[in-house]
């Protein structure tokens, strides 16, 4: 389970450092990839095995005639790369893909249960404030009276 969050800085170059912690659950060959909606504006981080299971699941049964599905598939794996660190424990990510998560130089990393997610500082805080969170939480519990 991934919990916490910290707070750092991308590189002009745009090398960053995953937090430890973070980084000995995510294991060897973590698969990070881009979220490709308004709210899920962020880098998304599964340790390999996490990832190739979710993926495998979702997709095993797809129909390739499904013409949503292939782009559902183009639009996930496109933005997808193996998470990979150089000798002083940097994560190169490219330009594009930069620029497609909306990242800057201040950033914040979080443990979201299953996954680690990092955002850009700003984005983050925006979408806190617009996240009603005692809706999500009596939906959750399944009782909106509770709250």
């Amino acid at each position: 389970m991934f919990i916490g969050q910290y707070h750092h800085q991308m590189d002009d170059k745009g090398r960053l450092r995953i937090p430890p912690a973070f980084r000995r659950q995510l294991g060897d060959n973590p698969m990070i990839f881009c979220g490709f909606t308004e709210n899920e504006r962020c880098v998304c981080i599964y340790p390999r095995e996490d990832f190739d299971r979710l993926v495998t699941e979702r997709f095993k049964d797809a129909d390739m005639l499904d013409m949503d599905m292939n782009d559902i598939k183009r639009a996930i794996f496109s933005v997808t790369q193996e998470l990979v660190e150089d000798k002083q424990g940097r994560v190169s990510l490219n330009p594009s893909f930069i620029e497609d998560c909306g990242l800057t130089k201040n950033l914040i990393t979080i443990g979201a249960y299953d996954r680690v997610e990092i955002w850009d500082e700003e984005v983050y805080k925006d979408h806190k404030k617009k996240t009603d969170f005692s809706k999500i939480i009596a939906q959750f519990t399944g009782s909106r009276n509770k709250i």
